[in-house]
C-alpha cells in the first residue's frame, strides 16, 4: 500500500506540472495585458509594474522563474488584486468552496444513495419510473438553469430561503441543493444499477430464507458491495463540486475560490488563474486516490498494485 502510494504520489508530480504549464501559456498568451484598464498605462509604468509581477523577459523565462516560486511554495501576487497575494487569496476563498462543495457532496451521496435504493426495491413500478424520470431532468437541466429558477421560485416569490450571501445555514442551502441535484441523479442512477445488480444473487436470498430483515439485507448484505461504482464516482465528483461552484458562486454572490477564479481570468491573472487550478487539480488528485483506498477497504478483491 505504501509502494502504491508513493508512486501515484510521484506520478502527480509531472501531471500538476502540466497544469501549471497550460494555465500559464493560456493566460499569458491570450491578447491583452493584466494591467490594461480603461486608461492607457504609460510604457515606463508599464515596464515597471512588469518587472514588479515579474513578466518581464522573454515568455520561457517568465515561466521559469514561475514554475522555481511555485516550487518553493510561492504563488506570486495577484495582478487583479494589487497587494494581496495568491496564497493568501486561496487560503480566505478555499474554506468557502470547501463547505459550499462539501455540503453539496453530501447531499448527492445522501439522497443519490437513497433515491437509488428506493428505485431499485420498487423495480418496474411506479415509483420507480417516477425516481428515474426525476433523476434525468436533474441530469439534463444545467446549474446555471436551474439555480436562477431556484431564486426565483424559492426565495423572490415564495420567500422561504435567502436570494444569496454567505454566513448562515439558510443561505447555504439554496446554492448546496442546486449544486448537488444534478450529481445526486447520477448517484441514484448508479446506486439503481447495482442494486439490480445485488438484489438477485445467491446470497441475498440466503439471507432472506434465514430470516432477516429487509433492512439489515438491503444495507448491510446488498449496499455494500454494491456501493464500489459509487466509490469510484465519489472521487471525481467530490473535485467536480468544487469545480462546479464556480457558476453556483457567482450566481448566488458567494465569494469563493470560483468567483476570484472568474474574475482572474477575465483580468488575465495568470498567477491567480494558475495557483486556483494547480489547488484544483492537487485536490482532484487527492479525491480519487482516497476512492482507491476506500475501495480496497470495501472489497478486498481489490488490490492496490
Amino acid at each position: 500500500m505504501l509502494t502504491f502510494l508513493a508512486r501515484r504520489l510521484v506520478g502527480a508530480v509531472p501531471v500538476l506540472l502540466g497544469v501549471i504549464t497550460i494555465a500559464f501559456f493560456l493566460v499569458r498568451l491570450a491578447p491583452g495585458s493584466p494591467f490594461a484598464g480603461e486608461r492607457a498605462i504609460p510604457p515606463a509604468i508599464l515596464r515597471q509594474l512588469e518587472a514588479q509581477y515579474k513578466l518581464n523577459g522573454s515568455l520561457w523565462e517568465q515561466y521559469a522563474n514561475y514554475v522555481s516560486d511555485v516550487l518553493h511554495g510561492d504563488l506570486r501576487l495577484s495582478t487583479r488584486y494589487r497587494n494581496r497575494t495568491v496564497n493568501e487569496i486561496i487560503g480566505q476563498t478555499l474554506p468557502v468552496s470547501l463547505v459550499l462543495g462539501g455540503s453539496a457532496f453530501c447531499l448527492a451521496l445522501g439522497f443519490g444513495i437513497a433515491a437509488g435504493v428506493w428505485s431499485a426495491i420498487r423495480h418496474n413500478r411506479t415509483a420507480d419510473r417516477l425516481v428515474q424520470m426525476l433523476c434525468l431532468g436533474g441530469i439534463s437541466i444545467p446549474s446555471f438553469v436551474l439555480a436562477p429558477l431556484a431564486v426565483l421560485l424559492l426565495s423572490l416569490e415564495s420567500h422561504l430561503l435567502p436570494p444569496g450571501g454567505w454566513g448562515s445555514f439558510r443561505e447555504l442551502i439554496l446554492p448546496a441543493s442546486t449544486l448537488a441535484l444534478p450529481y445526486a441523479a447520477v448517484v441514484a442512477r448508479l446506486t439503481r444499477a447495482s442494486m439490480l445488480e445485488i438484489l438477485p444473487m445467491d446470497y441475498i436470498r440466503t439471507a432472506r430464507a434465514k430470516g432477516l430483515a429487509p433492512l439489515p439485507i438491503l444495507f448491510l448484505h446488498g449496499l455494500k458491495p454494491a456501493s464500489l461504482p459509487i466509490v469510484a464516482y465519489a472521487g471525481p465528483l467530490a473535485a467536480n463540486l468544487l469545480t462546479g461552484s464556480l457558476v453556483i458562486e457567482e450566481i448566488f454572490g458567494i465569494h469563493g475560490m470560483g468567483s476570484f477564479f472568474v474574475e482572474g481570468v477575465l483580468s488575465r491573472d495568470v498567477f491567480l488563474v494558475a495557483g486556483v487550478t494547480l489547488v484544483y487539480s492537487a485536490l482532484l488528485i487527492g479525491f480519487n486516490l482516497l476512492a482507491d483506498f476506500v475501495s480496497a477497504w470495501l472489497d478486498k478483491r481489490v488490490q492496490l498494485s
